[in-house]
């Protein structure tokens, strides 16, 4: 397809500065080459090796376990078969320390020249889990008084059927919501992390990768949904394969430290590297299909009169298609090639690895495929000196079918109705009982796809000149260019004109690239020190963010003809514009920490910032921060206190922020024509020179605590907070000359709930092992001030009204109706339909609907979620795992029964009112009602199952194979829930109708399985 030279050429330019950008990353990598050449002269002074193998409980390989050599800065992670090698070790025998997620920590001795083999037990609770997400450095969780929960994604990944970033948070830390928006392959969730923060500004958390903050997009490229809804997401262009762990910031108590935009917490990916010794490779392929399951049953009967009798009929096209061999919604086929090596020396380590992905799904038009690769170096030119450096790239197009608001084959399907099967005569119509098109005809009429091409790079330098003191400087970009194009082109073809209309006999074309740069400099410094049991951590540090978002799109009508796709062929209505949009953000910090006998620990913390988009009178914000921790059963007392091993007491108080969006604060025109034609500007934007951040506040407490010898433990936190100076519209005085409204910080918030982890291992010997885990949270929020305003609407439906629920649904109840007894019609009075409704808050006997207020009908995120997992081991070679995750607590619109029920008269309530109750028939009998459509969306899932098997040794070797393994899984395999529509994890993504859950003709959920062969050399 030829794509238009339309743009200028200093915008030509300007689109191609990611490449030279990462041009300058990889002249930057390769002046750190020399310095290879230090420790490998400095290899052949070094006394001896340390070597070995760590094993789980069962005896297999651990990857990714850190070692070091106590006493020194000696150290290295084990490879994807557990073995590690550590050269320049002195003396005869030396103690490592032997850490790994979800492990306990321990201690050996091994002996230097000989290979040691180590055995790690599994840790309910482990306080000695190094933390670096929220804190200066790297910490361990003993010292923190805040939850930051950890994901150990390498292990997940291996076990269980992980297709992108978002399937792997979700379930796995409690209080993170991932909130399924649409089953087309490269669509996104909204992620939220203890509900909602914002009223009016981004509920987002942000993203971390290795350090360096990146693009959290949740919703981008072309729009698909319509009604201003992408589906498709930059969360997902990180490789779940490359993962090692992922780390997540649940509130402003744990995110001071990261200032302005933290207020909906941090997630940081934290990528593989190498380990000491010899090349280790790794292999992943997979294989698998996505299906809409069940859709015969599931996608509705539709009624309507037959057009030759006028007879009602009813029509279920799904099944009437599959019985005719032609099931609308295909099968969709998916396959992944992953390779990775690492290795290296003491001095020089890395990790490199590769991987392809094309993934279809069950719409001929939706396929995504993508390339991408990853490489991370660590260079240690002597014991007070490391730096890192990663690096990412990802390519690839998803192709994306209309769905939702657009239209597209489930709007033609949900809505088929009996009257388009033939017309009054009997003739077949072209439709063939389709609401619209031919499922076939919207796949050639709608062409919409997204390229992307990303880079993101970081070095990390940390230095320690002496024993007491280490400081860190990070430099990290995220370079991303979004080519999006959506296309309706000419065909000269009747039943496309039948179908189409304009869109076929003139045809349109949109483009819009979105060019993104983040960069980021941290520089930060920590000493230490320690008399009598007292310690003692300062730290201080500085911060710059700035990202620069370039926006150009271009649209045109009317190709002259069939074959004609460039912009540049186009007739009428050409339109074309450029944005750019720039903010900055410098901080400072500070943080001290006391601990006493490393069980009681004190911090103290604070970080000021400036950011561009404040207002001129608005100069800076400040956060505090203050914790406490107190590991209880480290006390001597505490050994007398039965069965509990471990436990841990904490709590803290912290505050961050989320600051406006870019130019809001400062008044500005917009272009416009004058008289006689000349170039002229008109009032756009009155501006808020006193407009500030929006300041997010909360204290946290909880305890965490190990039982059993660590077989079982549980945390549980308690949250309370909220956000102060929320920003909001008010309406500019006509006088000011400007139009519109004004953003002002007039807005509070408040919100609380608890959350809760239970780990436990039933069966532990040396046959079966059985590991599981069940987490749960709560969340409830209040609108507490909206500046004198009662209530304000961010969407369709949906309400910010003091004392309730933040962006809960409103609408007028109905409750009752009077019917003709005999048919169950209706009744009309004076035309008016005798439709009765609640009488809202204060009570009394229900009223007409037409006079009817609307009254508060559910919250539109849940307010609680949790998730099962089980993880069965037997035979030593064979693993089951399990995953059941649920969500409660709010309702979604079934905007589906909207418009069969309400607005094209297609259910069997429009003709058989006799067998519903008054209350349903009068709420089907106008578009303005809503009670009916607005439902509990509460489900419990099967998420993932899969068995997995470890090949025996020989079979391995004949593969020239260190280890392999097979598995099979399963993804979306049964739902149980009460919701009345289609799917309960469906909806607008994002757009006028994001706001709260709302499902109108959207790809369900897919049932997928995969098979995965796993290689290691």
């Amino acid at each position: 397809m030829d794509r238009p030279l339309y743009f200028p050429e200093s915008t030509r330019t300007r689109v191609t500065r990611p490449a030279r950008t990462r041009c300058g990353f990889a002249r930057a990598l390769m002046l750190l080459v020399p310095l290879l050449f230090a420790p490998m002269a400095a290899a052949q002074a070094q006394v001896g090796t340390v070597s070995g193998v760590v094993l789980d409980r069962n005896q297999a390989p651990l990857p990714n376990v850190q070692i070091t050599v106590r006493g020194t800065q000696l150290g290295t992670q084990t490879d994807a078969n557990g073995r590690f090698r550590i050269s320049g070790v002195s003396g005869s025998s030396a103690v490592l320390d032997i850490r790994r997620l979800g492990f306990k920590a321990i201690s050996t001795t091994a002996t230097v020249g000989s290979e040691a083999r180590i055995s790690m037990e599994p840790a309910s609770i482990s306080l000695d889990a190094v933390v670096v997400t929220g804190q200066p450095g790297s910490t361990a969780k003993r010292t923190l008084g805040v939850d930051i929960a950890q994901i150990d994604a390498s292990s997940i990944t291996a076990k269980a059927p992980i297709n992108n970033v978002q399937n792997l948070i979700n379930g796995r830390a409690p209080g993170v919501t991932i909130l399924q928006n649409s089953g087309v392959i490269g669509s996104g969730a909204t992620v939220r992390i203890r509900g909602v923060s914002s009223f009016a500004l981004s509920n987002q958390p942000l993203i971390y990768v290795d350090g360096v903050r990146v693009d959290n997009a949740q919703g981008t490229g072309p729009q698909n949904q319509s009604f201003g809804a992408s589906t498709t997401t930059r969360w997902n262009d990180f490789n779940p394969d490359d993962i090692e762990s992922i780390e997540i910031v649940k509130g402003p108590a744990a995110a001071t430290l990261y200032g302005t935009e933290a207020a909906n917490g941090v997630i940081q990916i934290i990528t593989k590297r190498g380990g000491q010794g010899k090349p280790a490779w790794d292999v992943t392929v997979r294989g698998g299909t996505n299906e809409f399951a069940n859709q015969d049953s599931r996608i509705f009967t539709n009624y309507g009169p037959d057009p030759v009798t006028g007879e009602i009929v009813a029509l279920n096209i799904a099944k009437r298609e599959s019985d005719a061999g032609n099931p609308i919604f295909k099968t969709g086929h998916m396959q992944s090639y992953d390779v990775g090596v690492g290795g290296g020396t003491q001095g020089f380590r890395y990790r490199i690895s590769g991987n392809y992905k094309k993934d279809g799904g069950v719409s001929p038009t939706n396929l995504a495929k993508n390339y991408g690769g990853r490489a991370n170096f660590t260079l240690n030119p002597n014991d007070k000196l490391q730096i890192e450096s990663n690096l990412g790239y990802v390519t690839g197009r998803t192709n994306l079918p209309p769905e939702a608001g657009y239209g597209g084959t489930p709007w033609t399907t949900y809505y088929a109705t009996p009257t388009n099967l033939y017309d009054d005569t009997g003739t077949p119509l072209p439709n063939r009982g389709f609401y619209s098109a031919l499922p076939t005809a919207y796949d050639k009429q709608y062409v919409m796809f997204q390229d992307i091409n990303r880079f993101t790079g970081s070095v990390n330098i940390t230095h320690s000149p002496v024993s007491w003191f280490s400081h860190h400087l990070t430099i990290g970009t995220d370079q991303g260019m979004e080519y999006n194009e959506e296309l309706s082109a000419v065909h000269n073809d009747p039943d496309f004109s039948y179908f189409f209309g304009f869109d076929a006999d003139s045809g349109y074309k949109s483009v819009f690239s979105r060019q993104n740069s983040l960069s980021s400099a941290t520089y930060g410094g920590t000493a230490k020190a320690m008399v009598m049991g007292l310690s003692s951590s300062t730290s201080v540090g500085v911060d710059f963010f700035r990202r620069n978002t370039q926006y150009v799109s271009a649209y045109g009508e009317d190709f002259p003809g069939p074959g004609l796709t460039a912009l540049s062929s186009t007739t009428s209505a050409r339109t074309g514009s450029e944005t750019s949009v720039q903010n900055n953000t410098v901080g400072v910090y500070g943080q001290q920490q006391f601990g006493f006998r490393d069980r009681l620990f004190l911090t103290a913390g604070v970080r000021s910032d400036n950011n561009s988009s404040f207002g001129s009178n608005f100069k800076r914000v400040t956060y505090p921060k203050v914790s406490a921790s107190w590991v209880v059963s480290e006390e001597p007392f505490f050994s007398r206190v039965p069965f509990v091993n471990t436990l841990k007491l904490r709590s803290a108080y912290g505050q961050t922020g989320q600051a406006p969006l870019p130019y809001s604060a400062v008044p500005f025109f917009t272009a416009t024509t004058g008289p006689n034609g000349s170039a002229a500007v008109r009032p756009a934007s009155r501006g808020n020179p006193d407009l500030g951040p929006e300041r997010g506040y909360e204290t946290e407490v909880g305890f965490d605590a190990g039982f059993l010898s660590d077989r079982a433990g549980i945390e549980f936190t308690h949250f309370s907070g909220g956000t102060r100076n929320a920003i909001l519209d008010r309406p500019v005085a006509p006088s000011s000359g400007y139009p519109g409204t004004q953003l002002v910080n007039a807005g509070k918030l408040s919100k609380h709930g608890n959350e809760v982890m239970l780990r436990a291992s039933p069966i532990a010997n040396t046959r079966t092992t059985w590991d599981m885990t069940f987490s749960a949270a709560t969340n409830n929020s209040k609108v507490v001030d909206l500046g004198g305003a009662t209530f304000i609407s961010p969407s369709a439906n949906v309400r910010h009204t003091v004392g309730y629920p933040v962006g809960a649904w409103w609408g007028k109840r109905v409750v009752d109706a009077t019917v003709d007894p005999t048919t169950g019609a209706l009744v009309s009075v004076g035309g008016v339909p005798q439709v009765f409704c609640d009488p809202g808050p204060g009570g009394g006997a229900e009223i007409l609907c037409a006079n009817a207020p609307l009254v508060f009908l559910g919250s539109t995120t849940p307010t609680r979620e949790g998730a099962f997992t089980s993880t069965l081991s037997f035979f030593q070679n064979f693993s089951v795992y399990t995953m059941i995750d649920f969500k409660g607590g709010y309702k979604k619109l079934d905007g589906n029964r909207r418009v069969r029920c309400h607005l094209f008269i297609e259910c069997r309530e429009n003709y058989y009112p006799k067998e519903f109750s008054p209350a349903i028939v009068g709420a089907v009998s106008s578009g303005a009602y809503v009670s009916d459509l607005i439902n509990d969306a509460s489900y419990t899932k099967l998420r993932e199952i899969s068995l997995s098997y470890n090949l025996p040794g020989a079979f391995a070797t004949r593969l020239g194979a260190a280890r392999a393994s097979v598995s099979i899984a399963g993804r979306n395999l049964h739902t149980w829930t009460n919701y009345k529509g289609l799917e309960p994890e469906a909806s607008f993504q994002g757009g006028t109708r994001g706001f709260g859950q709302w499902e109108q003709d959207v790809t369900p959920q897919l049932r997928s399985y995969v098979a995965t062969l796993r290689l290691n050399f």
